[in-house]
C-alpha cells in the first residue's frame, strides 16, 4: 500500500493498494476517517480525523468486508450492523478460524472439535522461551485441518471451493512488544483456490 498526502482540504491521504472493492472503513492513527472515496479498486481518498489534523500520521489501516488476497491483510471479527452469507474460499475462511479458535469441549454439540490455538496464549512466555508458543499454533492448525476434512467427508453437498485441501503455517513468531502470536496461515481448497489467513493473537 502506497501512502501520499493529498493537497485537498480539510486534510486528505491519497491511498494506493492492491484491492479497494469492498472497502467498509479506514483507520488513521486507529481512529476511523470520518469520509472515504473509492475512486477506483486501486486507490481511495480518506480525510484525516479533526483530532488528527496537526498530528504525525503513524498507521493507516484500510478495512474490507469481504476477503483480500494480501501478505499483509488481517482478519478481525467483529458483527457488522448487516450480516450477509459467504461462500467459497471466504467461507472456507472462516470454517476454518472458527474452529482453530475454539477450545475443545467448549462446543456442546461437537465437544470434541476444536484446534485450541487459543490454550498456549494462558501461559506464561519469558523473552528467552517465547519459542515456545509457536510449535503448539502449528499443531492447532494441523489438528484443525484433520477435523475439517473428516468433517466434511461426511456431507456430500459441500463444493469443492469450500472443502479444505491443506493449511499450512507460512509464517509464526512472537511479538514480545504487542504480547503477540503472529501468524500466517495458508489455505487450499478442493477447487485449487488459496488464501492466506494473518492473524495476531
Amino acid at each position: 500500500m502506497k501512502i501520499l498526502p493529498s493537497s485537498a482540504l480539510p486534510r486528505t491521504l491519497d491511498i494506493y493498494g492492491k484491492d479497494f472493492s469492498s472497502v467498509a472503513q479506514v483507520f488513521i492513527n486507529d481512529v476511523a476517517s470520518p469520509s472515504v472515496v473509492v475512486l477506483s479498486k486501486n486507490r481511495l481518498l480518506a480525510q484525516v480525523p479533526v483530532l488528527l489534523a496537526n498530528a504525525t500520521l503513524t498507521s493507516v489501516t484500510v478495512v474490507s468486508n469481504q476477503l483480500t488476497v494480501s501478505p499483509r491483510s488481517l482478519i478481525k471479527f467483529e458483527i457488522p450492523p448487516v450480516s450477509s452469507k459467504v461462500s467459497g474460499i471466504l467461507r472456507l475462511m472462516q470454517v476454518f478460524l472458527k474452529i482453530l479458535l475454539t477450545t475443545p469441549g467448549r462446543d456442546i454439540f461437537a465437544p470434541r472439535v476444536g484446534g485450541n490455538a487459543l490454550a498456549p496464549l494462558s501461559m506464561y512466555y519469558s523473552e528467552s522461551s517465547s519459542a515456545g508458543i509457536i510449535s503448539p499454533i502449528i499443531l492447532s492448525v494441523t489438528q484443525t485441518q484433520r477435523q475439517i476434512i473428516t468433517i466434511q467427508s461426511q456431507d456430500p453437498t459441500i463444493p469443492p471451493a469450500e472443502r479444505l485441501l491443506s493449511a499450512t503455517v507460512t509464517n509464526a513468531e512472537f511479538n514480545q512488544e504487542e504480547g503477540a502470536l503472529i501468524a500466517s496461515i495458508s489455505l487450499l481448497s478442493q477447487a485449487g483456490t488459496a488464501a492466506t489467513a494473518n492473524l495476531a493473537i
